[in-house]
Formats: structure tokens, C-alpha cells, sequence
């Protein structure tokens, strides 16, 4: 996931592998990575982004864990719509993926750039599905190496770049009007300054280029959550300013957007989260069986946390769809 810092950094080329001194060998399957800043610590404060084992641990038990690491099981690569069961952190399964595919009229003709991307799940599946190409940026660095593995493990490294970083420190305008589309699920939370991250998609998107974004927002046009939703918020979703829905709209027209579609989620995400915690609860046993008590005492913390969220009545779901306004028409 992303969250702004200070110092800014350049990715001029999408195919070399640069760190915080060098530039390294271009090679097809390369990733990219920038320094990172103190918010890729600070952000482990969300329960979800911790015990990254459990993404092995789901595949041993399936027995497609590589012995080699560097391959699939049995030298077979993994099905990324197999992976796809639990390398993702999104809501409602694939219907963010299927939705954008749509939406963006995703080809294999197509670049699209998803911000926040995780362990890659989303972008694996896009390029499996539609054959596009896909630079999948993420800030933490623990989650971009789990990326870059499982997107090897699914050979799919032709069409998934993974890049690890801020998106409000690297320097993007090599990019500009070079996306066909910019997607995000759950991650826009996490940025406190909308109106920059907002300028960046529209600056890196073609004319008439696609946004898609699963985001929070506040339901109360004050923004007024109570102390303790303000608190685990900041905590438990690592969350500080969500904007209401007249300032998200406001701000994706003043970033150059059109045709935007605000489509409210709150009542399938509180459906959601509710039925995702009753789930996980009822399955304790093969859940601690697998994964160990440590890892259900940290998740049943953060799933727990979410559903009083969502049960308040101050925090709402949204799916934001938009067009990248013609440049002549600014």
C-alpha cells in the first residue's frame, strides 16, 4: 500500500531495477525498487499486513509450494486464479477485477498502472484475464518481494512489473498519458492528500483513460466519526483523513476527470465484513491449525475492528469509476 513522504524519487524506466544507489541490469522479469520512508513501518499497525507466511502455508497445504522457490510446484506454474483464493485483501472476491476489466475495456493492448497492489493478486489476474500489462506498485517491502515471487511462480513476469514504492515520492513523468488505466482497491485510505494522488492518475493516464478505485469515505458530510472510531481508524486501517463525497467528487473534476461514477458500497461491505468475521470465527480451528493462534488473535483483532467501523454508521464504501478528461478540453 501507499502513503506519502517527503523525499521524492525517479523510475524513468519501467523495465530497470533501480535502488536507493543503483541502476541495475534490465531483465524481463525485473522489479523496480525506491527507498522507502517511515510510513512502510508505521503502517504495520494494520493487523492485515503482518504473518506474510500465510500465503505459503496456503499453498503447502495444497501442495503447490516450489521446493526451489523459484518455480512453480513440480517446475508446473501456479494458476493465478487459484492464488487469487488468498493472495488477495480486497472485498467480494474477483468482482473489483471483473468490474474494471469491463469498465476499462482491458485488451492485451492495454498498460495499466495498480496503485497499492499488494501482493499482486489483482494484477496477476488482469493480465491472466484480458493479457494486459501491468506495473503494480506497492509500498511495503515485505509485500513487493511476496509479489515478485508468486507473480514468477504464475510466469507471469512478461506482463506483471512489480515496483516497489510511494506514489506520491516517485517521480512518474516519464509516464504521462501512458496508461490506459489506473486501478486500486482499498488502498486510496491509506493517503491522506487525495488532491495529489488524484493529480497523479490523471497525469499518468491517456485521454479518455479509465479510473477505478474501491475506496472509504465518510458518510457524514461533517466527517465526524466518534474518538474511537477516529482512533481505530488511524490504528487498526491506518487510516487519518477520509474526504466525503462532495470533496471526492470536487477533487477528481479538479484533477481532470469526467463522467465520474460514485457508486455508494457501504451496505454490501458492511454485509461483507460482517459475514467475513462470522466465517473466520466458525473456522478458528483450521484457521490455527494452518496458520497458528498468533496469527487468528491478530486477524480476529483487525476483522473485528472493521465491522465496528462499518457498524457505526460513519464509515461508507465506495466504488469510484472515471474518465480521464481530453487534455484539450483544460
Amino acid at each position: 500500500m501507499m502513503y506519502s513522504c517527503s523525499s521524492a524519487s525517479t523510475l524513468s524506466d519501467p523495465a530497470a531495477v533501480v535502488t536507493t544507489d543503483h541502476n541495475l541490469s534490465q531483465s524481463p522479469d525485473a522489479s523496480v525498487s525506491v527507498s522507502a520512508c517511515a510510513d512502510e513501518h508505521a503502517i504495520k499497525t494494520m493487523k492485515l499486513y503482518s504473518h506474510l507466511e500465510r500465503i505459503d502455508n496456503e499453498l503447502r497445504a495444497r501442495g503447490l509450494l516450489p521446493r526451489d522457490k523459484k518455480q512453480g510446484g513440480g517446475g508446473v506454474a501456479l494458476d493465478p486464479e487459484t492464488v487469487s483464493k488468498f493472495d488477495s485483501m480486497h472485498y467480494e472476491g474477483d468482482d473489483g477485477m471483473i468490474q474494471a476489466a469491463s469498465f476499462a475495456s482491458l485488451s492485451s493492448d492495454c498498460a495499466v498502472l495498480d496503485i497499492g497492489s499488494g501482493f499482486g493478486g489483482p494484477a496477476r489476474l488482469l493480465a491472466h484475464r484480458t493479457g494486459c500489462s501491468v506495473i503494480a506498485l506497492e509500498l511495503q517491502e515485505d509485500i513487493h518481494a511476496k509479489a515478485v515471487e508468486l507473480t514468477k511462480w504464475c510466469r507471469l513476469e512478461d506482463r506483471v512489473r512489480h515496483v516497489c514504492g510511494d506514489v506520491l515520492a516517485i517521480d512518474l513523468s516519464s509516464y504521462t498519458g501512458s496508461f490506459d488505466a489506473v486501478v486500486s482497491w482499498l488502498v486510496f485510505l491509506h493517503i491522506p492528500n487525495k488532491e495529489a494522488l488524484l493529480n497523479k492518475c490523471a497525469g499518468v493516464l491517456k485521454d479518455d483513460g479509465s479510473l477505478f478505485v474501491d475506496d472509504f469515505y465518510a458518510l457524514d458530510t461533517n466527517g465526524s466519526f466518534t474518538p474511537e472510531e477516529t482512533m481505530s481508524l488511524k490504528k487498526h486501517v491506518f487510516c487519518t483523513d477520509l474526504p466525503t463525497k462532495q470533496f471526492y467528487i470536487a477533487s477528481l473534476d479538479r484533477a481532470g476527470f469526467a463522467n465520474i461514477e460514485f457508486m455508494d458500497k457501504t451496505s454490501d461491505w458492511t454485509k461483507y465484513v460482517h459475514d467475513r468475521l462470522e466465517n473466520f470465527v466458525a473456522n478458528r480451528k483450521a484457521f490455527v491449525r494452518l496458520h497458528g493462534d498468533p496469527t487468528y488473535v491478530q486477524l480476529l483483532h483487525f476483522y473485528t475492528a472493521v465491522v465496528t467501523l462499518f457498524e457505526g454508521g460513519h464509515l461508507g464504501g465506495v466504488r469510484i469509476c472515471a474518465k480521464r478528461k481530453k487534455r484539450t478540453q483544460e
